[in-house]
């Protein structure tokens, strides 16, 4: 394949990655904003069959795909980049006679702090985390008694015991289901594992919080 060629799919290729990310993005934002699933707040709301966390996917790994396009657009520019990485640094009085080797090195020190800056911050995120304690009380006992499709199989474990205050563990140990299982895990997909219906999750549910109601 010609170099033009190559350069001309590839660079396609990522304005149609940016096209799906921008609209993807706009679908999470405007079309399915928050409160969407049906997290008690009214019916769940999909797009051509797919709900926001869905859409949140595909937008997430068009960002990877665009990531992986641009290291590769990168790689056929190589020379390029070391150039002109080289010409930031050392200016425009600095003489051509440059070798390979430290032509590379010019940009092998860009990528460096590129990934020094990107891995940064995603390690200040990471430790920035807080934990928010949400309230148990009554506001939240109404909202689960008034919706009895609350409990559906797209749930993770996670989202039940943040959305009823029912812990992960007890929620594994009243299905039967094994502690190495993660709670990130769908309803849905473990009901057809391990064989249990998702009324006996809401009556677990509804022992628990009827349990937790009486004692002091």
């Amino acid at each position: 394949m010609r170099r033009n060629t190559l350069n001309f799919l590839i660079d396609a290729t990522t304005a149609l990655a940016m096209l799906v990310m921008i609209a993807s993005g706009l679908i999470v934002r405007y079309v399915l904003p928050a409160g969407s699933g049906g997290y008690g707040l009214g019916p769940a709301k999909a797009l051509w069959g797919m709900g926001r966390h869905e859409w949140g996917d595909v937008h997430f790994w068009t960002a990877v795909t665009l990531g992986t396009l641009l290291i590769v657009h990168v790689a056929l520019h190589w020379s390029w980049v070391c150039g002109t990485v080289r010409r930031w640094i050392a200016g425009t009085e600095a003489t051509p006679k440059t070798t390979p080797l430290a032509r590379n090195a010019y940009g092998v020190g860009f990528l460096g702090v590129v990934v020094i800056l990107v891995g940064g911050f995603l390690w200040v995120a990471g430790a920035s985390v807080e934990t928010i304690e949400r309230q148990q009380g009554h506001g939240r006992r109404a909202l689960w008694q008034d919706d009895d499709g609350l409990i559906r199989g797209s749930l993770t474990l996670a989202e039940v015991a943040e959305l009823t205050g029912v812990p992960v563990a007890f929620l594994k140990a009243e299905l039967g289901l094994p502690d190495t299982i993660s709670r990130h895990e769908r309803l849905g997909r473990l009901r057809r594992e391990y064989g249990f219906e998702m009324s006996a999750v809401r009556e677990i549910i509804e022992g628990y919080r009827d349990h937790s109601g009486s004692t002091p």
